[in-house]
C-alpha cells in the first residue's frame, strides 16, 4: 500500500502540488493524467524520492519513505524519468545490467545474469544486447530503460511516459508487456501517461491531476468523462467502445475554468 496525505511540493516560491491525498492499492496498474504542467512528474519524483517533500507525506507499507535507505528504496522502488539521458557508449546489456546493482555485491552472480537475459528477451532486445546505447533510436532506448526496471525486480514501478518514444504498434506491444510481467511479478506500477487511449486499456485504476490538485481517482468508467475532460483538458470529447475497449475522441477546444476543483464527489477515494 503507497499512501499519500496532504502532500505539497514547490520549486521555490512556485507551488507544484497542492495537498494531495490519495491511497494507491498493491499489485494494480495505475495511471497519473492531466495537461502539462499538471504535477505528474513531480508526483512520480517524490515518490522516489528524488525530490524531497515534507516526510511524513507520503508511507509505503505504513513506513515513513525518510525512514528507508537508499539501498532499501532502490530494492523496492524503480523510476523510469521522462527524458533519460542515454547517450553512452556501454552496450544495452550492461544498460540493463545496471539494474541488478541494489541486489549485488562486486560480482553479478549466475542468478542475476539469467534475469538480464530475461528482460532482454522479454523486450525483444536480443539483437541489440551488445549494441552501443548511442546507436539507438529513442524508442528502443525506452524498451531498454524499462528491461532495465523490470530486471531490477522491484515491487513498484514509477513510469514517466514510458511509450512516448514509441510507435503505435510498439506503444501496445509494450503496454501489453507490462501488463503482463506486472501480473506475473505481481508489481505496482503508476505511470504517467497523456495518451488516454492506452490508459484505459491498460489501468486498473486512473488518478486525474489538474493545477497540481487531485481532481479524481478510481477506474476509468468511474473518473473519465465528457465533464472531466472538459474541465481538466479544456476539450470537448467524446468517450465510446470498440470491441469492450474504451476511447476517447477529441472534438474541440472549450473555455477552461483556472479552478482546479480538486475531489468534487467525482470517482472512487480511499482516503
Amino acid at each position: 500500500m503507497i499512501r499519500v496525505s496532504n502532500l505539497n511540493f514547490s520549486y521555490g516560491n512556485k507551488p507544484i502540488l497542492n495537498d494531495i491525498n490519495l491511497d494507491i492499492e498493491p499489485s494494480t496498474i495505475v495511471s497519473l493524467v492531466g495537461p502539462n504542467g499538471s504535477g505528474k512528474s513531480t508526483f512520480l519524483k517524490c515518490l522516489s524520492r528524488i525530490l524531497r517533500s515534507d516526510e511524513s507525506a507520503i508511507e509505503i507499507d505504513g513506513r515513513p519513505l525518510h525512514q528507508y535507505s537508499r539501498k532499501e528504496l532502490a530494492r523496492m522502488l524503480a523510476y523510469v524519468p521522462q527524458s533519460p539521458a542515454l547517450n553512452l557508449a556501454i552496450t544495452v546489456i550492461d544498460a540493463i545490467k545496471i539494474g541488478r546493482a541494489p541486489h549485488i555485491g562486486y560480482w553479478l552472480k549466475q542468478c542475476d545474469e539469467d534475469i538480464v537475459f530475461d528482460a532482454i528477451e522479454q523486450f525483444g532486445l536480443d539483437k541489440y544486447a551488445f549494441t552501443p546505447m548511442h546507436e539507438l533510436s529513442g524508442g528502443e532506448k525506452q524498451r531498454v530503460l524499462l528491461a532495465r526496471v523490470v530486471a531490477q525486480r522491484a515491487r513498484i514501478l514509477l513510469l514517466d511516459e514510458p511509450t512516448s518514444a514509441l510507435d503505435l504498434r510498439n506503444q501496445l506491444e509494450t503496454a501489453s508487456l507490462l501488463r503482463s510481467v506486472q501480473k506475473q511479478q505481481d508489481l505496482t506500477v503508476i505511470v504517467a501517461i497523456h495518451d488516454l487511449n492506452l490508459a484505459s486499456r491498460f489501468s486498473d485504476s486512473v488518478v486525474q491531476l489538474k493545477q497540481g490538485s487531485r481532481y479524481a481517482h478510481g477506474r476509468w468508467a468511474e473518473t473519465m468523462t465528457t465533464e472531466s475532460i472538459r474541465e481538466i483538458y479544456g476539450v470537448e470529447a467524446h468517450l465510446d467502445e470498440v470491441k469492450n475497449v474504451p476511447f476517447v475522441v477529441s472534438l474541440k477546444a472549450v473555455p477552461q475554468s483556472n479552478d482546479p476543483q480538486p475531489d468534487k464527489g467525482r470517482g472512487s477515494s480511499k482516503t
